[in-house]
């Protein structure tokens, strides 16, 4: 009952959203995520971080493409704090094969590929997926239920998936998905029963036509650690071209291949 009572005030007061267009479960979770199919978008992002008591402010670059709907590319480059300056990561959606993650350190200049388990949280702060705006499909799923429900006063349809393989992220994902933008204002995910990540949508804002989450909160108790983020976009692009090269490997280590 406790439990119950705690998630429903941090939905804002779900209610049922009967005036929704039903849809089936599949057909949800394809419009949330195809909804930037055939985009691309360059973004500036600031994590503003808590680490158990550890406070830390950190600037990335953002570089997200899908040109086909079915394989989504992102690369991502810090630009503080001095630590992390010039790391940089980069995500390969492979449809039928596992996905490719490669990280560049500086302090080696070496990129290596990493297991999907290392390219997590502990680089980033948060999961990859929500740095391309909570589409990247890192995790196979398969659907449970879906329900219309209301959320922060928006219709919304709650998404319950199960992992198809063993992975760090989560056994159950449940996600509110908003009926008009089909952006996801909330996403649990839970392991062994427990939810380990929260993610929430504060603030969405149209850019360019595109409903745009610009401001986001995570909590995490994922490794027994306790950490909270704040997700703020300080500008995204949706029009200006990205170069084919910025998704290779060698970009991350050709100094000034990535501005």
């Amino acid at each position: 009952m406790i439990r119950a009572l705690l998630l429903s005030l941090l939905l804002a007061g779900v209610a049922r959203g009967d005036d929704l267009v039903p849809l089936a479960a599949e057909q949800v979770k394809q419009r949330w995520h195809s909804r930037l199919d055939g985009r691309h978008f360059s973004a500036r992002i600031v994590l503003y971080m808590d680490l158990g008591g550890l406070r830390e402010k950190r600037l990335l670059r953002v570089w997200r493409d899908d040109a086909r709907g079915s394989d989504e590319r992102l690369l991502v480059r810090f630009e503080a704090p001095a630590d992390l300056r010039d790391v940089g990561i980069l995500y390969l959606e492979h449809p039928d094969l596992p996905n490719d993650y490669f990280l560049y350190q500086p302090s080696t200049r070496r990129v290596r590929r990493l297991p999907a388990s290392v390219a997590d949280d502990d680089i980033f702060g948060i999961d990859l997926e929500f740095l391309g705006f909570g589409v990247a499909q890192t995790e196979p799923t398969e659907i449970e239920s879906v329900e219309s429900v209301r959320v922060q006063n928006r219709a919304a349809y709650q998404l319950r998936e199960r992992a198809l393989h063993m992975n760090p992220h989560f056994d159950e994902r449940t996600t509110w998905i908003d009926a008009e933008s089909f952006v996801a204002l909330r996403t649990e995910h839970r392991r062994g029963g427990e939810i380990v990540l929260s993610a929430e949508s504060i603030a969405l804002q149209d850019i360019d036509g595109v409903p745009t989450p610009m401001r986001m909160s995570f909590r995490s108790t994922r490794g027994g650690s306790k950490r909270s983020v704040e997700l703020v976009v300080e500008s995204v692009d949706y029009a200006s071209p990205i170069p084919e090269e910025y998704f290779s490997a060698m970009a991350l280590v050709r100094k000034g291949a990535v501005d």
